[in-house]
């Protein structure tokens, strides 16, 4: 038998097992395995959790073209995420420029044509509308706070599959340009403003579906994969939402996105510098234009930037993305350095898409809402230029105004004006601002290669 003394000793052996007072401790390897099987356990649950979030709202795109016999033919296909309750979907332009019908599948298997609301082919995002009832949207979430190592699932329809999920980390953020040669994505412009890169396995079919993270929220959109077989290699990338979300409310509210111009040639700061400063990364102002936003907020050549509008600007191509998404006339504060010396200021961006137009020599008409620059049409007979004609090209219409009302188009030749000819754009901005539409204005357009003219009047 075993005295006292031993019998106390069993009882304080801590994670042992006692049978008759003899203590028997537990391997130790056996504690380790329920903590990893309890880890592996909360994941997988937080798997399932963001996966039941996100799904209701995960959408499969197909399009469509017709042939003169009335024969549809599908194009292309792709996912998509309900970002409105009202029916707005958010996904990649290249997914819906191809094919002219547009037809949704929701989650709970109902199909409807979606309507193109626009698109933005620099940042290769979308807006579709769908009428339908009881429409689960996504939550998003931050992108701008994203960490690389973080797990991250990728929605979508990959090979046609639809409302599959796929598991990865974040690889990398603030990727640049990335080019996707021999994928579906073969249409998509070569060139991008910034990506999420993930390890996720992102698939042709896959593009315009959601990035989420481990709560359901969408952090970005899927937009491409870099594979010589066309299938996943491990880099998959992503559109961060926080760029995806903005041009989506600009194409929703008024069907355009304008982009902001603050006036400055950009460059890259060195490693060596930026270690001097004590900062991760900034880009250099290699020019300021005179007269310009960051003239006028004070900014000066050779002054390095590190934020923008509370955004954080590493490198170029995040500093170009923090002047598009700030608005124009919109006050935006913006840190640099000067001297070693960190400073703030505020700048009013300009529409970048007009300060095109003037630099190009042209001038945007407000009033009738459209955007021209000087030009000249070439009159060709029997294959050879016998005349020479100059006027002026439309380059850009806003939604809802009176040249749109009136049926102008981008790429109308504009060469006569109320039987006038003007070679000075700034008398003919002033022409057209002040003219009586009430006695009516005739302008003559040419439009590929046939003549016609509208007549502008107010009743």
């Amino acid at each position: 038998m075993f005295d006292m003394k031993n019998r106390v000793w069993c009882g304080l052996v801590l994670g042992s097992l006692c049978f008759g007072g003899v203590a028997f401790a537990s391997p130790p390897e056996n504690d380790a395995h329920q903590k990893a099987m309890a880890m592996a356990v909360d994941l997988s649950l937080a798997f399932e959790h963001a996966s039941e979030m996100i799904e209701p709202s995960v959408v499969h795109i197909t399009t469509e073209d017709a042939n003169r016999r009335g024969f549809k033919q599908q194009t292309g296909v792709g996912s998509g995420v309900i970002a409105d309750e009202r029916g707005y979907i958010l996904t990649n332009a290249h997914v819906v420029q191809a094919g002219r019908y547009i037809t949704v599948r929701l989650s709970d298997g109902r199909e409807m044509p979606g309507e193109l609301i626009g698109t933005f082919a620099e940042t290769d995002i979308a807006v579709i509308k769908i009428d339908a009832d009881g429409l689960v949207a996504a939550e998003f979430g931050d992108s701008e706070g994203l960490r690389v190592g973080q797990w991250v699932l990728a929605v979508g329809s990959p090979f046609g599959f639809q409302q599959s999920v796929t598991a990865g980390i974040i690889s990398a953020k603030g990727r640049g340009s990335v080019s996707v040669p021999g994928t579906d994505e073969a249409r998509m412009p070569q060139r991008f403003q910034e990506f999420i890169q993930t390890d996720a396995a992102i698939n042709p079919g896959n593009s315009g579906g959601p990035l989420v993270d481990l709560s359901g929220r969408v952090i970005g959109i899927n937009t491409a994969i870099l594979s010589r077989s066309g299938g996943n290699n491990g880099l998959g990338f992503a559109i961060p939402i926080d760029i995806a979300g903005a041009v989506m409310t600009r194409i929703i509210e008024s069907g355009r996105v304008d982009r902001g111009w603050l006036g400055v040639q950009m460059g890259g700061l060195s490693p060596t510098d930026a270690y001097e400063l004590g900062i991760e990364g900034g880009v250099v102002l290699v020019r300021v234009v005179d007269d310009g936003p960051a003239d006028e907020a004070g900014l000066r050549d050779g002054d390095v930037v590190v934020a923008l509008g509370g955004r954080a600007t590493e490198n170029v191509v995040r500093m170009g993305n923090a002047i598009m998404l700030a608005r124009p006339g919109v006050p935006v504060e913006i840190e640099y350095f000067r001297n070693g010396k960190k400073r703030t200021g505020r700048a009013i961006l300009q529409d970048r898409d007009e300060q095109q137009v003037i630099a190009a020599g042209g001038a945007y008409i407000e009033n009738l809402g459209f955007s021209l620059v000087p030009d000249e049409e070439r009159i060709i007979r029997r294959g050879r230029v016998v005349d020479r004609v100059f006027g002026y090209r439309i380059v850009g219409i806003s939604p809802n105004s009176i040249a749109e009302e009136k049926g102008f188009e981008p790429g109308d030749f504009l060469y006569e004006i109320d039987g006038r000819s003007f070679e000075n754009t700034q008398v003919l901005s002033e022409f057209l601002t002040n003219a009586d539409y009430h006695q009516g204005v005739r302008i003559k357009v040419m439009r590929r290669d046939a003549l016609g003219y509208i007549d502008l009047k107010h009743e």
